[in-house]
C-alpha cells in the first residue's frame, strides 16, 4: 500500500477500515485506523460516541493512548470527554487525576445555565460519576441515587448506560464492592429497590434480587430458595436488562453449584452462557468466564486445564496492572500456589494492594490476605498470621462466610494454628463451612510437589541442563563437581519428580512450571 498507493487512496482505505470497526464496536482497530490516516476529527468524535455509548466499560484499556493524546481544550470542550477522562484516571488508579477532570466537569456545569443542553448533559454526567467512580465507595449513595431518581423524574438529567458488574459474576463485588450495604440488606432491599432499577434503567432489572440473594450467600445461607424465585427473571434480564446481568445471576448459580459440591453443574452452568455470549459477540465478558472455569477445574483437580489456562490466558501483567481484570489476578494466584510458587503467588497479588486500600475494596481485600497468607504459610514465613487475622476480622465484621470458606483445604491448618479472637460463635460458622468445602475438594489449591519433594537450588540448576539436553559429564563440568555427584543429584530428581527417564522429566518439569516452556 505504501508503494503503489496515492496519499489520497491510502487515507480512503484506512476511512473506510475505520468505518467498518467502528459499526462492528472494535472501538481500537478503528481508532488505529483513523489515527494512522491523519483523521483526528474522526478519532476525537469517535472517543466522544465511546464514551456515550460505553461509559461503564468504555474500553478505557485500549483507548488510554488516544484519550491521552486529545488536546485537553478539546476534553475541556466535551462534557463526555471529561467523564471518561475521570473514569479513565481512576482505573489507572490515578485518583487525583480522576477528581481533577470531575472537577473540571463540575466548573463546566457550573458555567451553563439550568435550561442549557450542554449543561443538563453535564449534570448527567456528573451524577454518573457520582455513583460510578470506584474510589467514592458506596457509603454515600444511600443518599447519592434517591437524590438522582429525583432528579430523573424532574427531568433534570438523563444517565448513560452504567455497568453495575463491570463484567464480573457478581453484584456484590462488581464495579463497586458493596459489602456495607450487605449489613442491612434487607432493609436496603425493601427501601431502595425501586429507586435504584430507575436510576440504573436496563442495567437495574434483575439487579436487586440478585444483590440480596448474593448477599446472603456470602453470608453462608443456603439460596437454593432465592435461586428458584431468581432464575425463572433470567428471561425478562435477556430482553429488557443487560448481558451483564445475566452473567451475574449465572455467576451466582455457578457459585452455588460449586459450593455445594456440584462442579460439573458450575461448569455446565458457566459453559453454556459462555457459548451464548460468544455466538452473540460479547467478548468482554470471556476472559472472567474462562477464569471461572478454571477455578473449577482446580475444584476438581482438573491441574492440565489451570495450566493451558494459566499459559494461555492468564494476565501476568505485573508492571501494569488492569484493575478490570482483577478476578483473573486472583486465579492467577490460585494456580501459582498450586504450582508452589508462593513467592510469585505475592509478585502477582502486591500491585492490588493499593487498589483494595484506595477503593474500599472489601470482599476483594479477604481474598487476597487470604490468598497471601497461604503463601506465606507455604514459605513458613510468620506475616502469615497477621494477613489471615486481616482476613478473618473484616469477613466477620460483615459476617461473610463462603469469602474465606471457598479456600477450604488450603486454609484449614492455617485457621487450626492461628489463635484468632474474635467472635467465636461465627468463627465456629466459618470452621464448620471450611472442613465442609475440604470435604467437597481435598485438593484444591494443594501443591503438586510435597514439602519434602521440593527440588534444592542445586537440584533446580541440574534440571535446567538436564532439560538442555546437557549430559551427566557436561552437567559436571559446567556446575564444577564430580560426576559421581551429578549422577546422585539427577536420581533425587527424577524421583521427586515421580518419573524413570531424563526425557520424562523435561515433560513433567514443563508441567509444574519448573523450567520455562520453550526450554
Amino acid at each position: 500500500m505504501e508503494r503503489e498507493y496515492t496519499e489520497e487512496k491510502r487515507r480512503a482505505l484506512l476511512s473506510r477500515g475505520g468505518l467498518y470497526y467502528e459499526l462492528k464496536e472494535d472501538f481500537s482497530s478503528a481508532l488505529d485506523c483513523y489515527t494512522r490516516g491523519g483523521d483526528h476529527a474522526k478519532v476525537s468524535e469517535l472517543l466522544v460516541r465511546n464514551a456515550e455509548l460505553h461509559p461503564g466499560m468504555g474500553h478505557y484499556a485500549e483507548m488510554e493512548k488516544y484519550y491521552r493524546s486529545l488536546p485537553e481544550a478539546e476534553i475541556l470542550a466535551s462534557p463526555s470527554l471529561m467523564q471518561g477522562m475521570s473514569m479513565l484516571c481512576a482505573l489507572a488508579m490515578d485518583y487525583e487525576g480522576s477528581e481533577r477532570w470531575y472537577g473540571e466537569l463540575q466548573a463546566f456545569a457550573e458555567r451553563c445555565g439550568r435550561q442549557d443542553a450542554a449543561g443538563k448533559q453535564a449534570r448527567s454526567r456528573l451524577a454518573w460519576l457520582d455513583i460510578s467512580l470506584p474510589q467514592r465507595g458506596v457509603n454515600g449513595l444511600t443518599e447519592t441515587i434517591p437524590a438522582v431518581f429525583r432528579l430523573l423524574m424532574n427531568k433534570e438529567v438523563t444517565l448513560p448506560s452504567f455497568s453495575v458488574t463491570s463484567a464480573l459474576p457478581s453484584i456484590m463485588n462488581g464495579g463497586k464492592d458493596f459489602s456495607p450495604w450487605s449489613k442491612k440488606d434487607d432493609l436496603l432491599y425493601k427501601t431502595l429497590r425501586l429507586p435504584v432499577e430507575a436510576v440504573l434503567g436496563r442495567d437495574g432489572v434483575g439487579l436487586a434480587d440478585c444483590a440480596i440473594a448474593e448477599s446472603k450467600f456470602e453470608k453462608g445461607e443456603d439460596v437454593a430458595g432465592r435461586m428458584l424465585s431468581l432464575l425463572p427473571q433470567l428471561n425478562e434480564v435477556r430482553n429488557r436488562g443487560t448481558p451483564d446481568m445475566e452473567f451475574a445471576v449465572s455467576g451466582l448459580l455457578a457459585r452455588s453449584q460449586l459450593a455445594s459440591g456440584q462442579p460439573a453443574d458450575a461448569r455446565r452452568t458457566i459453559e453454556v452462557l459462555r457459548e451464548y455470549f460468544a455466538e452473540r459477540g460479547l467478548t468482554r465478558f470471556l476472559p472472567n468466564m474462562d477464569a471461572m472455569l478454571c477455578r473449577i477445574d482446580m475444584h476438581t483437580g482438573d491441574l492440565d486445564a489451570a495450566d493451558a489456562w494459566y499459559r494461555e490466558k492468564a494476565p501476568r501483567e505485573l508492571t501494569h496492572l488492569n484493575v478490570m481484570r482483577r478476578y483473573q489476578y486472583l486465579i492467577q494466584a490460585m494456580v501459582e500456589l498450586e504450582d508452589g510458587r508462593p513467592d510469585t503467588v505475592q509478585l502477582t497479588l502486591a500491585p492490588l494492594e493499593p487498589y483494595v486500600q484506595n477503593c474500599a475494596r472489601i470482599i476483594d481485600g479477604i481474598h487476597l490476605n487470604v490468598l497471601t497468607a497461604i503463601a506465606l504459610y507455604r514459605k513458613k514465613d510468620e506475616r502469615w498470621r497477621e494477613r489471615l487475622t486481616a482476613a478473618l476480622d473484616a469477613a466477620a465484621e460483615y459476617r461473610f462466610i463462603r469469602t474465606v470458606s471457598v479456600y477450604g483445604t488450603a486454609v484449614l491448618p492455617l485457621l487450626e494454628a492461628l489463635d484468632w479472637d474474635g467472635d467465636k460463635k461465627w468463627y465456629k460458622q466459618i470452621m464448620a463451612a471450611v472442613r465442609k468445602q475440604a470435604a467437597f475438594y481435598p485438593h484444591f489449591l494443594e501443591p503438586r510437589l510435597a514439602p519434602g519433594e521440593e527440588l534444592t537450588p542445586t537440584e533446580l540448576q541440574i534440571l535446567h541442563l538436564l532439560c538442555a539436553d546437557k549430559s551427566n559429564a557436561e552437567i559436571a563440568q559446567i556446575m564444577n563437581v564430580k560426576l559421581p555427584t551429578v549422577k546422585t543429584h539427577v536420581s533425587h530428581i527424577l524421583d521427586k519428580l515421580n518419573v524413570k527417564r531424563r526425557a520424562e522429566a523435561k515433560t513433567a518439569a514443563k508441567k509444574l512450571r519448573l523450567i520455562p516452556d520453550d526450554l
